[in-house]
C-alpha cells in the first residue's frame, strides 16, 4: 500500500500527515454522480466527433479507385508468382531428397566403396593388322576398326539400360533406377578403343561381386544376338577385381546433391517469408454505417473512461488540497481523544439515499453494519457511561459539518435520549471559533462531543476546534465521525 506525506499549504504550522492512496481513492467516489456525468460527456463528445467526421468522409473519389484496382492486380500478380515459386521449388526438394533417401548410390560412404571391377576386349577380323602400316590401317579403318567400336558402344548401351536389375531391387527395396545406377561402363569417348570396364559398387563387396556376376551372365547370354546383328566378333574378360577405394567422384556428388537441397530451400524459405510480408491494398472505400457506429461505441468507452479517470484525479486533488479528514483515528491519535462511534452513512441527514450511495459508503466507512437509529442509541449508550461518574446531563455537540446539519443531528439525538429515559441531553453549536453565542454554550455545556466527517471537514478546522475546545478546560468525552 503506497503511502505519501503531505501538508496543509495554508496552515504550514500543522504537523506532517500520513496520506494512504488507496483511502484517498476510495473518497473519491463519494462523487461517483460528477464522475458518471464527466464520463458521459465526454463519451457522447469523443463518439460524436467520430461518428460525424467518419460520416463526413464516407465518399471515395475514382482516382483513389483507380489506385486501389491498380494496387490490387499487383497484388494478385505478386502472390501468383510467389505461389508458383514456392510450389516448383517444393517439388524439386522433394524430388531430390526423395532421391538422395532412397539411392543406394548416395548411401555408400565414399570412402569404403565396394566395387567389383572388370576389364573386357573385343576382338573382330583383321583387327590385330589394322596398325601394322598407315595405308593398312585406313583400308580397315570402316571395317574391323569400325566393328569393334561398335560393338564396345553396343555391350555399353545393353549394360546400363538393356539389362534388368529388377530382382537386385526387390532384395534392397528400392527402385531399379537405383540399382541401375550402380553399375558404371568405362569407356574412351574421344579414341577409339577395343577395351572397356564394367564397374558394379555397393556398400557390400558380397553384393558388388553378386551384382558383376549377374551382368556377366547376361553379357554371355547377349553374345549370340549381337554376332548376328554386328558380325563376327570375341569378347573375353581381361581381369577382375574386388576392392575397397575411396571414390572421391562419388563424394563430390553426394556434396553437390545436398548443397542444392540446401540451396532450394533457402530459395523456397525466402519466397515463403516474402509471400507472407505482402500486404494486401486496402480498399478505399467510405466506412458503413456498422463500421462507424461500431468506432463511436468504442471512442464512447474511451471517453467514458477518461472522464471517470479525469473526474478522479481532480476529486483526488480537491481533498489533498483542502487538506480533508481521511479516516476516523487521525484527530483521535494527534489529540489523544476517542472514537465514540463512527456512525453509518447517512445517519445524519434526512435525504433519501441511492442503492449506490449506501455501496460506495459501506467501502469508505469504518462504521458498523446497524441501522441509523441503532447507531444512534449505541452513541447515547456510550456516551451515559462516559458521564456517569461526572454526572454530566448536557452534552455540546461541536463541529464544523454545518450549523442545520448539526442541530438536526442534536435534536433526534435528545429525542432519542429522552424515549429511552436517559437524563442527558444534546445541544449542537457549530462555529464556535466564530460566534459568540456558541462560545457561550459552550460555557453552560458539561461536556463537548467534536462531530466531524470523514472525507468532507478540513483537518486543520477540525484541530482549531479541538484545540479550543481543550483550552477552555471543558472535557471532551471524544469525536463522532457521519
Amino acid at each position: 500500500m503506497s503511502n505519501q506525506n503531505y501538508t496543509n499549504r495554508n496552515h504550514p504550522g500543522a504537523k506532517m500527515r500520513e496520506v494512504s492512496l488507496p483511502r484517498l481513492l476510495l473518497l473519491t467516489f463519494r462523487s461517483w454522480r460528477s464522475m458518471l456525468a464527466a464520463g458521459l460527456i465526454l463519451a457522447i463528445l469523443l463518439a460524436g466527433m467520430k461518428v460525424m467526421r467518419e460520416y463526413s468522409n464516407r465518399s471515395v473519389s475514382n482516382e483513389a479507385h483507380e489506385e486501389y484496382l491498380a494496387q490490387m492486380a499487383m497484388y494478385d500478380a505478386s502472390v501468383q508468382s510467389y505461389s508458383s515459386a514456392i510450389e516448383r521449388f517444393q517439388t524439386k526438394i522433394d524430388a531430390k531428397q526423395n532421391y538422395f533417401n532412397d539411392s543406394v548410390l548416395m548411401q555408400i560412404n565414399p570412402h569404403q566403396e565396394c566395387v567389383s571391377s572388370v576389364s573386357m576386349v573385343v576382338r573382330t577380323p583383321g583387327l590385330e593388322n589394322a596398325d601394322e602400316t598407315k595405308s593398312n590401317a585406313a583400308q580397315t579403318e570402316s571395317g574391323s576398326i569400325v566393328n569393334a567400336s561398335n560393338v564396345v558402344h553396343a555391350y555399353n548401351d545393353f549394360i546400363k539400360n538393356g539389362i534388368s536389375y529388377e530382382s537386385f531391387a526387390q532384395e534392397l527395396g528400392v527402385p531399379e533406377q537405383s540399382v541401375r545406377e550402380l553399375v558404371l561402363v568405362i569407356v574412351d569417348q574421344f579414341h577409339f578403343s577395343s577395351v572397356f570396364q564394367i564397374q558394379a559398387r555397393s556398400a557390400d563387396m558380397d553384393f558388388s561381386a553378386r551384382l558383376m556376376d549377374y551382368i556377366l551372365q547376361q553379357i554371355e547370354e547377349k553374345k549370340g544376338a549381337f554376332r548376328d546383328t554386328l558380325g563376327e566378333y570375341e569378347l573375353n574378360v581381361v581381369s577382375r577385381n574386388e576392392e575397397t577405394v575411396v571414390y572421391t567422384v562419388l563424394l563430390q556428388q553426394q556434396t553437390d546433391l545436398q548443397n542444392t537441397i540446401a540451396t532450394m530451400q533457402k530459395n523456397l524459405q525466402t519466397s515463403q517469408t516474402a509471400l507472407k510480408e505482402l500486404i494486401k491494398p486496402t480498399e478505399a472505400t467510405g466506412a458503413s454505417m456498422k463500421q462507424i457506429l461500431k468506432h463511436g461505441i468504442k471512442y464512447s468507452v474511451v471517453g467514458m473512461a477518461g472522464g471517470i479517470f479525469l473526474m478522479i484525479l481532480l476529486h483526488a486533488i480537491r481533498i489533498l488540497m483542502k487538506g480533508r479528514i481521511l479516516t476516523d483515528d487521525e484527530l483521535n491519535v494527534a489529540y489523544g481523544l476517542r472514537n465514540i462511534i463512527t456512525l453509518p452513512a447517512g445517519a445524519s441527514r434526512r435525504e433519501p439515499r441511492s442503492f449506490i450511495d449506501r455501496f460506495v459508503e459501506k467501502l469508505v466507512s469504518d462504521a458498523p453494519d446497524m441501522s441509523s437509529a441503532a447507531a444512534n442509541d449505541v452513541l447515547i449508550a456510550k456516551v451515559e457511561n462516559l458521564s456517569a461518574a461526572d454526572e454530566i446531563r448536557k452534552v455540546l455537540l461541536v463541529g464544523t459539518v454545518g450549523g442545520t446539519r448539526l442541530e438536526s443531528f442534536a435534536n433526534r439525538l435528545s429525542k432519542r435520549a429522552k424515549e429511552s429515559g436517559s437524563p442527558i441531553t444534546f445541544e449542537a453549536s457549530a462555529d464556535i471559533d466564530k460566534d459568540a453565542e456558541a462560545v457561550r454554550r459552550l460555557r453552560t455545556a458539561d461536556a463537548c462531543i467534536v462531530v466531524e466527517e470523514v472525507g468532507e471537514t478540513a483537518y486543520r478546522d477540525a484541530a482549531e476546534v479541538i484545540e479550543l475546545l481543550l483550552a477552555s478546560g471543558k472535557p471532551v468525552l471524544g469525536t463522532v465521525y457521519l
